[in-house]
């Protein structure tokens, strides 16, 4: 779910095995909502569908079976480490940059992606391309997430509370400055892909209560237990509060509103 030109800095390397258990987190938590908007969109037998930055597999795995014998799913990442876990007759996993490699055009019944264009230097460009990808009344579903909403249950304790959110405002300066990552980019979403000339747009976010030891608290566990060295070393945050806040995720008293995954999608018109 990167470029080759951000290989070097991209937070969270599918080949790590930290990493396939924080796959398959995202996962339980997204795919639901996930589903049930391809559903909406009609997916059916005999549709030929591309996943850009397809991560885990969880999302490929399900078209696969969506679209039965006389369908077919390309699931793309440049790292491919999780995906080829998925290999079937139906699935074809390909290494790709999106930025750099060439797509297929006018090829596609669906184009999706999930948590890809916040990560891209040019979020337009890859997005362009992911579209250009659709045949004629081929529809794109696209999810990103807006950390804007993350926030700690107000009863629990003001030490605790305080030392999450700033943990919290350390992870998104962090991912931003040195990661070329956009914690906000899901507001942007709705308008991106209104702007692209896409019909029947419409769009959802959708958020919840995590709570720690499950796996809202474990996904954000493991993200910063990745990224604790580069928060301390930012300054923002310290070693202390790192570690308290990885505690705070693994007590079911905490409790605390979830970034919001933002869901934009749009046919192509012509079909």
């Amino acid at each position: 779910m990167k470029t080759r030109a951000e290989d070097a800095t991209y937070a969270f390397a599918n080949a790590r095995e930290v990493q396939r258990e924080r796959l398959a987190l995202l996962a339980l938590l997204l795919d639901e909502g996930t589903f049930r908007l391809l559903d909406r969109l009609g997916v059916r037998p005999g549709w030929r569908c591309l996943e850009v930055g397809a991560g885990g597999g969880s999302v490929a795995a399900w078209l696969c079976e969506r679209v039965g014998p006389g369908g077919s799913v390309l699931a793309t990442d440049l790292d491919t480490t999780v995906l080829v876990d998925h290999e079937q007759p139906r699935l074809e996993v390909r290494e790709h940059d999106l930025l750099r490699d060439e797509l297929p055009e006018a090829e596609f019944d669906l184009v999706y992606a999930r948590l890809l264009l916040a990560w891209l230097p040019r979020p337009e460009l890859g997005l362009r391309r992911m579209l250009a990808a659709l045949r004629p009344g081929g529809c794109a579903l696209l999810e990103e997430m807006d950390f804007v909403s993350v926030a700690p249950d107000p009863r629990l304790d003001r030490e605790s509370r305080v030392v999450f959110e700033r943990v919290v405002e350390a992870h998104n300066a962090v991912l931003a400055e040195s990661h070329s990552f956009d914690p906000f980019y899901g507001r942007r979403l709705a308008g991106e892909v209104a702007s692209a000339g896409l019909v029947e747009a419409g769009c959802e976010g959708r958020a919840s209560i995590w709570q720690g030891g499950e796996a809202g608290g474990r996904v954000w566990r493991l993200t910063l237990l990745q990224l604790r060295d580069r928060l301390v070393a930012s300054g923002l945050v310290t070693a202390a509060d790192v570690d308290r806040a990885l505690e705070l995720l693994e007590e079911r008293r905490l409790r605390f509103l979830s970034q919001i995954t933002v869901a934009a999608w749009g046919c192509r018109p012509g079909g």
